[in-house]
């Protein structure tokens, strides 16, 4: 029988020499298999919740008009997901950084853009201004709010359409494919050691966070030039990226009349061509 490579107990350092000295390619595979089940295997799984934004109205000014208004948005909610972990082993902790890749390119659900959690917290902000003794009007600070949560919508929709859609099953794959290549491309730590690296010095490092600090900023590479790939942009551009005006889709720069993406461009121009044309229809009637 066929011993299973086993990497539960091991040392990433460990794992990663079994890699790089392993003889054949077959070898290579176990290993890397048995290194990205263990991975998913980990019980630090991606897990969503709902954070709340809150805050109590003083009983004194509870009955005042203002503090009817700031109590009605006493608590805000919004969706959370975890985004640390406590442990040091690598099996979390990378874990945990491909976790965080998946909310931060493809969960349109979960938002956590400062700028729109500053606005969220519009209520809490103005509820704390006043009671510091800031003159306020009932009126104005009803707007306030309102417009700072119709504007938290907005950036939020805007922040959704410009992630990638990608289901979690098809995200562990192209996972494993760039694990696959951190193994192909990384040294071992040694070779490092005494050379200048944009990983730091090995000195100050364990072995292991080494080479986790390796594999995440890999990661972070490889889903980078794939959501190039994934919008159809040049992996190099001097102009640089922005995104489309309309779907939010990642475009290269090309001055500042260029605010679309070749889809809603094709869709901007159709529609222009069929006004134009129901245009010269009504003046042909009108002729006649």
């Amino acid at each position: 029988m066929i011993p299973i490579y086993q990497c539960e107990d091991l040392y990433l350092y460990e794992i990663v020499e079994d890699y790089k000295w392993a003889e054949t390619e077959e070898e290579r595979s176990d290993i890397l298999n048995a290194f990205c089940a263990s991975i998913w295997s980990c019980a630090n799984k991606r897990r969503t919740w709902t954070r709340t934004i809150r805050y109590r109205v003083n009983r004194t000014a509870a009955g005042s008009e203002l503090g009817r208004i700031f109590a009605g948005w006493t608590r805000v909610e919004y969706l959370a997901c975890k985004s640390t972990t406590k442990e040091e082993n690598w099996r979390p902790l990378l874990r945990q950084k491909i976790n965080n890749l998946y909310t931060r390119y493809f969960d349109p659900e979960i938002i956590l853009d400062k700028a729109y959690l500053d606005l969220l917290k519009t209520p809490k902000r103005l509820y704390y201004e006043w009671t510091a003794g800031a003159e306020m009007d009932p009126a104005d600070v009803e707007a306030q709010i309102s417009r700072a949560m119709e504007e938290a919508g907005t950036v939020k929709e805007a922040l959704k359409r410009g992630k990638m859609t990608l289901p979690w099953n098809d995200y562990k794959r192209l996972i494993e494919i760039f694990l696959y290549r951190c193994f192909q491309n990384c040294k071992l730590a040694d070779q490092y050691e005494g050379k200048a690296c944009v990983l730091g010095r090995v000195d100050f490092l364990t072995e292991d966070h080494f080479y986790v600090k390796y594999m995440s900023r890999c990661l972070d590479g490889e889903l980078r030039k794939w959501q190039k790939q994934y919008y159809g942009v040049p992996q190099s551009s001097r102009k640089g990226y922005k995104r489309c005006a309309v779907c939010a889709a990642l475009i290269e720069k090309g001055g500042n009349r260029k605010t679309l993406c070749r889809a809603c461009r094709a869709d901007n121009d159709l529609m222009r061509y069929r006004r134009y044309n129901e245009k010269r229809t009504t003046n042909r009637k009108t002729e006649f």
